[in-house]
């Protein structure tokens, strides 16, 4: 079949014999440049990012944990919340695993958060987090246990609210990061962003978002 093209009046004419191709109707669209409908609303592609920074931050927690690591023993405890401990001593005496898992932590908890009260996040709201998700010294095993289960719950509902524009971020991370050009801390926010910025200039990609619902 020939490349379509936008004929003038005159080819249109000329061109209406038996066995020729159809002409292109001038102003037409052609093909692969029509606007494709976005099949996600603004809230499934939200929750799309908040899901994947929640499935990263409970990767990070179960492998600390799994390698025996106690988020509340009592040298970090002491230095993280001791009220006379300047906070360039603090980043010292902690310890790289305790500095881990409260990063991945602070990124479940906003993600969370902001799907809840879409807000700035205060302090009685991240006390509620450390109440309802992780470990607080003095927890019984049992307490630890279920908060271990509220936060793969929590994860669960956010990606279930996400639907398939969960599998289309998730998708477009890898294939990102599979470049070579991700960070080991890249968020799904500069990764679909980076993406975006390459579509400016690159007609196949920008079709391809347009596919996938991110444009």
């Amino acid at each position: 079949m020939a490349t379509p093209r936008l004929l003038t009046e005159e080819e249109i004419q000329s061109s209406i014999t038996i066995g020729a191709e159809p002409p292109i109707e001038v102003g037409s669209i052609l093909e692969g440049t029509e606007k494709v409908k976005d099949p996600f609303t603004e809230g499934q592609k939200r929750d799309a990012g908040f899901a994947l920074r929640m499935e990263r931050a409970l990767k990070i927690i179960d492998e600390l944990e799994a390698s025996g690591f106690n988020p509340v023993n009592a040298k970090d405890y002491a230095v993280d919340k001791g009220p006379f401990i300047p906070e360039i001593i603090e980043g010292i005496a902690l310890s790289p695993k305790y500095k881990q898992y409260s990063r991945a932590k602070i990124d479940f908890a906003t993600a969370q958060l902001r799907r809840e009260t879409g807000a700035v996040i205060n302090a009685s709201e991240i006390d509620w987090i450390d109440l309802t998700y992780f470990p607080l010294f003095g927890d019984d095993e049992k307490t630890l246990q279920q908060k271990s289960e509220a936060r793969k719950a929590a994860y669960i509902a956010m990606k279930t609210n996400a639907g398939k524009a969960y599998d289309v971020a998730i998708k477009s991370l890898k294939d990102y990061e599979e470049q070579g050009d991700a960070t080991p801390n890249i968020t799904p926010e500069v990764a679909t962003q980076e993406l975006i910025e390459r579509a400016k200039t690159d007609p196949e990609l920008r079709i391809i978002l347009k596919q996938r619902g991110i444009l």
